[in-house]
């Protein structure tokens, strides 16, 4: 009973090998009944693969034999009876099909070259048979790696017909690289060396030779390809725009894939997709070249105007290649992101959301990495609209979390990719509370891990976005102020500009010197600073100037801080008491017209009495050095009507210094000079002296210069 159940099925299996030989609807069924058939290894196969061989009816079948036998070379299992082939080959290798001919010639290889060496010979000898049998068989010869058989081609060199000696000559220059035309002593030396040599490694040499120049082939197809694209190019470049338009749907129309790829990519740049362009657009994404497709795709990802949702959705359930799968999948994801986005006027069915999700889903499970993060960054986008039911939120928000808590055990940088996601959706989007309720825990967990900024950086983003006090916190309870990772030293740096206070102050001044944060460190002290009571900030300067940091106007800054907070409670006293210190600073510095501005800016008025009188004495200075000069004279004038001012007192000592500046024009002295001496000296000898004697400084300058310029002017 059992031999007959399995006879039947033999049987069985046999007719369907058969049929499908004779009648597959493909090449690929064809070859696989016909190889199936040989490993049979009995005569009803043989039979069946005999029967198709010799049926010039039926070309596709004759191929396919010829095609199994040809891969029955490296199969582990040992072909039977394999001499009954022979005779149906050579027959084939004599008709009038080059095409056939050529795969009879591959599938005689099965045989060692003594069994088809005479058939051969008989064939390329028989003067009666047709010229393309005889080539046919010269291709035969030049297929083989014996000895004997290229023995046989060289002395085809010679033959009468000189098309067969030319295939000859061809074959022999394929098979060695051997200029044509090379002389008779060379090749009766290479006959020499083939002696020497196994038909192995004759057979290696051969495809090295050939993969060289195929490399040769090409190097050069590349080369005008290049040409030709960067001609197209210049041409589309000086055309208008719907010229260009109508040169990329032409192109779109090459039988050339790199044209159409360019095509695709001037596509992309192309401001206005016409109804027949977007038409052509999406016909490429079922192109027969991979490439094509997968251009298609990208290109798509960044047109989701179009709404291209439908047809990507469509062709992506129909596509092969899993990197076009996987980027015909990212365009979807874009797309559906851009539809189901408020103020987006392209209408989408639920549906295609719905199963781009699940295909999504898909990806996020997969345990390839690319392929996992591909499928949760789809996920995110579309949880960010906020469009979807409570219940399908907080599944994909689960999935999500399933999924980052099995890629713990990874160690492919995954981990820390998709902790990166979780943290982006904590941040923004309608999913943004469920997530930070789900995710917070696990960026916790993941803060600490020592050998993994990427992932530690995630983590506290996500930690930043759940609650910002706090994350500060934490920061701070496990020393992540001092972290390796710069970038994660910059969250907490930013972090601490929005939730931080005076006693973070202090550390945040150690990192402003140079570490490579400066200007984000800087920001964060300001941000804290605007905080404060101005009272804080002006008793706190001095730890800003202890750092050096003053020649960076930071000082200034904090400075005008300080006088819009003061400005703002509207107390004069503390605004003037602020406007002092930048008074002081600035004279400190000597940026008199920074000064002159500052000091105009605040509509400074000596007459006001705001300020003390070390800050109008400031003032004054400014005033002096930036060429106010009758401001300057005002101020002594107020002076002299309180008391006499002698030679040794302040502001004598100032003026002193003033006209001792030699970087100071002649005509600026003058012109203050003749403010200050106009000022009545009734009752106030010490300052007459003080005029005189400045009086008497610049004339003998004055006749210095012109003895200089006279003597300058003799010579």
């Amino acid at each position: 009973m059992g031999e007959g159940v399995e006879s039947e099925a033999s049987a069985r299996e046999f007719r369907i090998y058969r049929d499908a030989l004779q009648q597959g609807s493909s090449e690929e069924i064809r070859v696989d009944a016909a190889v199936g058939l040989l490993l049979q290894n009995d005569k009803q196969g043989r039979d069946a693969l005999l029967l198709a061989l010799q049926s010039e009816a039926n070309s596709q079948a004759r191929q396919a034999v010829c095609k199994a036998l040809i891969k029955s070379r490296g199969l582990s299992q040992t072909i039977d009876s394999l001499e009954v082939f022979r005779e149906p080959l050579l027959g084939i290798l004599q008709g009038e099909s080059i095409e056939q001919a050529e795969l009879a010639a591959e599938a005689m290889l099965v045989f060692d070259y003594p069994v088809v060496s005479s058939p051969l010979d008989q064939i390329i000898q028989n003067k009666d048979i047709s010229r393309q049998a005889r080539m046919n068989a010269v291709y035969a010869l030049q297929l083989r790696t014996e000895p004997a058989a290229l023995r046989g081609l060289i002395k085809l060199l010679d033959d009468p017909d000189a098309e067969v000696a030319k295939a000859a000559e061809t074959a022999l220059q394929e098979a060695f690289g051997i200029p044509v035309g090379t002389s008779r002593t060379v090749w009766s030396g290479i006959l020499d060396e083939l002696g020497l040599k196994s038909p192995e490694d004759i057979r290696r040499e051969r495809l090295l030779r050939q993969e060289m120049k195929l490399r040769q082939v090409q190097a050069e197809r590349d080369r005008w390809q290049k040409l030709y694209l960067s001609a197209l190019d210049k041409q589309y470049e000086s055309l208008d725009e719907p010229s260009r338009g109508r040169v990329i749907l032409d192109k779109m129309e090459s039988d050339l894939d790199p044209v159409r790829i360019w095509a695709l990519d001037r596509a992309s740049k192309y401001p206005v997709i016409g109804e027949g362009l977007r038409g052509k657009l999406f016909s490429l994404l079922s192109d027969s070249s991979r490439d094509v497709r997968l251009q298609a795709a990208k290109v798509l990802m960044n047109m989701s105007a179009l709404n291209p949702a439908a047809v990507l959705l469509e062709r992506l359930q129909l596509e092969e290649d899993a990197e076009v799968k996987l980027a015909m999948l990212e365009a979807l994801g874009e797309a559906c992101f851009f539809a189901f986005s408020p103020g987006s006027e392209i209408k989408l069915p639920e549906d295609i959301k719905l199963k781009t999700f699940d295909m999504a889903a898909g990806y996020l499970r997969s345990e390839s990495a690319e392929d996992c993060i591909k499928g949760a960054e789809i996920i995110r986008k579309i949880l960010e609209l906020n469009n979807l039911s409570d219940g399908s939120m907080q599944s994909y928000l689960g999935l999500l979390n399933d999924r980052y808590r099995k890629s713990v055990s990874q160690d492919d940088g995954l981990r820390a990719e998709l902790l990166a996601i979780l943290a982006h959706l904590c941040g923004q989007g309608g999913a943004k509370d469920s997530a930070c309720s789900l995710f917070g825990p696990l960026f916790v967990d993941a803060m600490v891990v020592g050998n993994d900024p990427a992932l530690r950086l995630a983590a506290v983003q996500g930690l930043s976005y759940v609650d910002k006090v706090r994350a500060f916190e934490l920061f701070k309870q496990n020393n992540l102020l001092q972290d390796p990772s710069p970038a994660v030293q910059q969250v907490v740096i930013d972090l601490a500009g929005q939730t931080g206070d005076t006693i973070d102050l202090e550390w945040l001044l150690v990192l402003l010197n140079g570490n490579g944060h400066s200007d984000r460190v800087w920001l964060s002290i300001k941000s804290i600073c605007q905080r404060q009571e101005v009272g804080f900030l002006l008793d706190w300067l001095p730890e800003l100037e202890d750092i050096g940091a003053a020649k960076g106007e930071y000082i200034r800054e904090i400075l005008d801080i300080a006088e819009q907070k003061a400005a703002g409670e509207k107390d004069q006293e503390l605004l003037s008491r602020v406007r002092e210190q930048t008074i002081f600073w600035l004279a400190q510095r000597k940026a008199w017209e920074q000064a002159m501005a500052y000091l105009s800016g605040i509509s400074y008025s000596l007459s006001e009495n705001l300020y003390s009188d070390r800050a109008d004495f400031e003032a004054f200075i400014i005033h002096l050095y930036g060429g106010a000069a009758e401001k300057a004279a005002e101020y002594t004038k107020s002076k002299l009507k309180v008391s006499d001012i002698g030679q040794d007192s302040p502001l004598a000592v100032a003026i002193n210094g003033y006209f001792s500046e030699k970087d100071i024009e002649d005509a600026s002295k003058r012109g203050f000079f003749g403010e200050i001496s106009s000022i009545p000296k009734d009752d106030r000898p010490n300052w007459s002296a003080f005029v005189g004697n400045l009086d008497k400084q610049l004339n003998v300058h004055a006749a210095q210069e012109l003895s200089v310029s006279e003597g300058g002017g003799g010579e």
